[in-house]
């Protein structure tokens, strides 16, 4: 069964959800969007009907290296789904790396028992905090020379401006400590992705907000998704344009993402940055925030 329909996998995220799930509905809105950057898969599956579970897979542009696949696996889905799942994701690449919530013992036991194994590629973390009390953050929306606001409909270019300038590959490479060879594209994010994005039905406007510089200009930005059926917003993605950097843009926009969610009716927060020590800044900045640890999202594949 092929289930790309974006309605029913957001109902099958909402249904299943707590802080351990590897999915949060904002997840499959941003990335339905394409605004993660991922191509278009090449192939999708579906379980259940209602659906229970499902999968993209994107097959690997060199040879020998894996397939990438996106497997949820909702708590409703049996032991039989779980392993009927995983037999169908290897008949279509049976050398296949997956991430996993270390929370979801019923699929890693599915994986495990069709050769899956701990991959040693970066991993991340799930961070949460509580939103009925925020006044420990209450200082963080006020940066000097800056004012935290949420975009405009007329602004729309100057939104995706800033999302290019943050995420430039040549950037992403620069804070991975990777070596920039000046021949970098630029980023894939564009207007029609913004559009997409916006299309969403979980899409909150107010939830789209930017560091606005004394200027005028975009200095930084901040996207968070919000499930009220859950109470939950995730934030995802946040940016700082590097001539703005190390001024508190990051944390501030956060905290007046934090805020307008608990005016919203969210009583909880998620972001799921790198765990390993690759790229440990933004663990660090959530951190300063008051989010922890509530599980962690580690890779598994099978051998070639």
């Amino acid at each position: 069964m092929s289930s790309g329909d974006l309605g029913q996998r957001l109902a099958c995220v909402q249904r299943s959800w707590t802080p351990q799930q590897r999915l949060h509905v904002g997840n499959v809105a941003w990335a339905g969007a394409h605004g993660d950057g991922s191509p278009v898969p090449d192939a999708t599956l579906g379980w259940g009907d209602p659906l229970v579970g499902f999968a993209d897979v994107w097959h690997p542009a060199v040879s020998g290296e894996p397939a990438q696949a996106s497997l949820h696996m909702g708590p409703a889905s049996t032991a039989a789904q779980r392993a009927a799942a995983v037999d169908e994701l290897l008949d279509l690449a049976p050398h296949v790396s997956v991430e996993v919530s270390r929370a979801d013992v019923g699929l890693i036991r599915a994986l495990a028992e069709r050769g899956f194994r701990s991959a040693d590629a970066p991993w991340f973390v799930q961070l949460w905090r509580d939103l009925t009390q925020l006044a420990d953050l209450q200082a963080r929306t006020d940066v000097n020379g800056y004012t935290i606001r949420a975009v405009r409909d007329d602004e729309l270019a100057e939104r995706v401006d800033v999302h290019r300038r943050c995420w430039a590959p040549a950037r992403i490479k620069e804070m991975l400590g990777l070596p920039v060879t000046g021949t970098e594209p630029g980023s894939s994010f564009s207007l029609d992705k913004h559009r997409a994005v916006t299309a969403s039905p979980v899409y909150r406007a107010e939830l789209d907000v930017v560091a606005v510089a004394a200027d005028g200009s975009f200095a930084a930005f901040g996207l968070a998704w919000l499930d009220l059926e859950a109470g939950c917003v995730l934030v995802e993605p946040v940016g700082t344009d590097p001539d703005h950097g190390k001024r508190g843009l990051a944390g501030a926009l956060c905290t007046k993402i934090f805020q307008v969610a608990r005016d919203l009716g969210a009583t909880q927060a998620i972001v799921g940055p790198r765990g390993d020590d690759g790229y440990p800044v933004p663990r660090r900045l959530y951190a300063g925030l008051g989010m922890h640890e509530v599980t962690q999202f580690v890779p598994m594949s099978t051998s070639p």
